[in-house]
């Protein structure tokens, strides 16, 4: 087995990766990059060290704006704070839904009216204030070298770039750089962040065509049209992107990939619907109402002829000239009219429903049995048993998309990283739930390498052996669990405002950032035989400053949570 040492200088070229998970990864993203800030190495902030900052979808909000801003001269403080501001006070859900309206006003009329595009005007108008991807084409006075912000492709299924470096787009769609650099920010964030379900997909490239994209405008008629989703569909943390590009002929790896990731790795599982009592409206059936209703429209026809026979025969009988005929002429004619009407509607409804009937067939005979469907007699079927039947297929979906697909996926993913002797010492995980109880000892139950592995290591302090309260303690618990359990929502409510969710999160991605740098130095520091002995002099001094910063800062978090804001 080959020897595996550390790397020559392992904070000289980070690679830093943002997972998605709408404003919950914004936020907890911006406050790790707030802690690197903070950590000082080699007379520079150990933020300074990333080159390569790879993102998706929520985590593509915050990596946009700081790569954006930061090519154009903003300190981190300028960034932090715009950041800040633009998460508490936009709401993209209402401000999005009203673009929806009758008549509202696009800045690009040329998009579709659909919500993601109108997310996409939103990110434009408060994020990115038009700003074209050209901005990253000469990264020389930035410290980012590369960018790389990943959505997924809806023709072939697999990862699509938009990159500075590299091929823009992917293999199957690569695109030129020319024609890339025209394309909006804002638009790169809307593709990358249109999760399934919350959005439809963003078309390329009629889209991304706006004035000032006169190659793109050119160039659209002879390029394939095909959708763009969620970055997360194939990689929710930005890991692959990395990985290829340390692949590059050429290419030198990095001396540490840092991935920020606020997914979960735990499933709450699928459950049954509960059995119902089979009483009330659960015993009918779709038969049964429709002869329901059939017995009402035909009563209600047959007094409204018995009302016109019985007008018509008053009249025939009395006819005299006065207000009490008006009226029953009156009657007869109003009779008349919604006898007529109710015949009209029911056989307007028979055959609209038809149409449609025939549309979903002709839509989705390919993709589902919809001819062999007509064999089950629906209509027959009591409501007890249809509740069973839809219900327990949505949640079994839900579950699939939301755990069982995006958590085997995130499992891959990570494997191609820790599966991986060259990485052992190039890696280090940010996740939201690692400051959490049930994080600490689901992984201590499971006989997981951490936290008994950096424990026993030596130069491992005694502020991190111990029981959970002894290594995190109940200050930081409460933080973590509420920065934990927000949900994948791109909006803070009022509610959440109140109970300062935001600042829950940044705190949580600082001292979460300044946790996991630590246990990586324990392992750097203290595995034997290891090579960091063997580093020069100065590296290794270095390295011990930031050690010391960040046990320095740990002590404070574990008092003083929120120190940093």
């Amino acid at each position: 087995m080959p020897e595996i040492n550390v790397p020559g200088n392992p904070f000289s070229r980070i690679a830093l990766c943002l997972s998605g998970g709408g404003y919950r990864a914004a936020s907890f993203h911006l406050g790790a990059l707030s802690y690197l800030y903070r950590l000082q190495f080699d007379g520079q902030p150990l933020l300074h060290r990333v080159q390569a900052l790879s993102t998706v979808s929520g985590g593509t909000i915050t990596g946009v704006v700081y790569a954006m801003q930061t090519k154009k001269g903003k300190s981190f403080p300028e960034i932090y704070s715009f950041l800040t501001d633009k998460l508490h006070n936009v709401d993209l859900i209402r401000q999005g839904l009203a673009k929806l309206n009758r008549d509202p006003h696009w800045a690009n009329p040329k998009k579709r009216k659909n919500l993601i595009n109108a997310f996409a005007e939103i990110y434009d108008q408060e994020f990115t204030q038009g700003e074209t991807f050209d901005i990253f084409e000469n990264m020389e006075n930035c410290h980012l070298k590369e960018v790389m912000f990943n959505a997924t492709e809806f023709s072939t299924g697999v990862i699509f770039r938009f990159q500075n470096d590299g091929r823009f787009g992917n293999y199957h769609h690569p695109i030129k750089k020319s024609v890339g650099y025209e394309v909006k920010l804002a638009d790169v964030i809307a593709a990358s962040s249109c999760f399934t379900g919350g959005f439809e997909p963003i078309e390329w490239p009629n889209d991304f065509i706006h004035e000032e994209a006169l190659e793109l405008q050119e160039e659209a008629p002879l390029l394939v049209n095909f959708g763009l989703m969620d970055g997360g569909i194939y990689d929710n943390q930005g890991i692959d992107s990395i990985l290829r590009a340390e692949a590059r002929v050429d290419a030198k790896p990095y001396d540490l990939i840092i991935v920020s990731d606020v997914t979960s790795p735990y499933m709450k599982g699928f459950k049954f619907l509960e059995n119902k009592k089979n009483q009330g409206w659960r015993r009918w059936t779709l038969l049964g109402i429709r002869r329901g209703i059939n017995r009402l429209f035909w009563g209600i026809n047959a007094i409204l002829l018995i009302a016109l026979i019985y007008s018509l025969y008053f009249l025939y009988r009395n006819y005299a000239d006065n207000l009490l005929t008006g009226l029953l002429i009156g009657v007869s004619f109003f009779t008349f009219l919604i006898s007529g009407f109710l015949f009209w509607l029911r056989f307007k409804t028979k055959r609209q429903f038809d149409k449609f009937s025939d549309y979903i067939e002709k839509e989705l005979s390919d993709d589902l049995p919809i001819r062999d469907l007509k064999l089950l007699h629906f209509s027959e079927i009591p409501f007890h048993h249809w509740e069973a039947l839809i219900v327990d297929r949505v949640k079994s979906l839900a579950v699939l998309v939301s755990d069982v697909f995006l958590k085997t996926i995130r499992r891959l993913v990570y494997g191609r990283l820790y599966d991986s002797p060259t990485h052992q010492y190039r890696r280090v995980s940010n996740l939201i739930r690692e400051l959490t109880s049930a994080d600490f000892y689901a992984k201590q139950s499971q006989g997981q390498r951490e936290p008994d592995y950096f424990q026993n290591l030596p130069g491992c302090p005694s502020d991190l052996r111990g029981t959970y309260d002894q290594v995190i303690g109940p200050n930081l618990e409460k933080i973590a669990e509420s920065a934990a359990s927000f949900g994948t929502n791109l909006w803070f409510t009022e509610t959440n405002k109140l109970e300062g969710r935001l600042e829950d999160l940044i705190v949580s991605g600082q001292a979460s950032m300044c946790f996991n740098l630590l246990k990586y130095l324990v392992e750097l520091r203290g595995t034997p035989n290891n090579g960091f002995e063997n580093l020069p002099v100065k590296t290794r001094s270095e390295i011990d400053l930031v050690w010391i910063q960040c046990l320095s800062d740990w002590r404070r978090f574990k008092e003083d949570p929120d120190f940093l804001l």
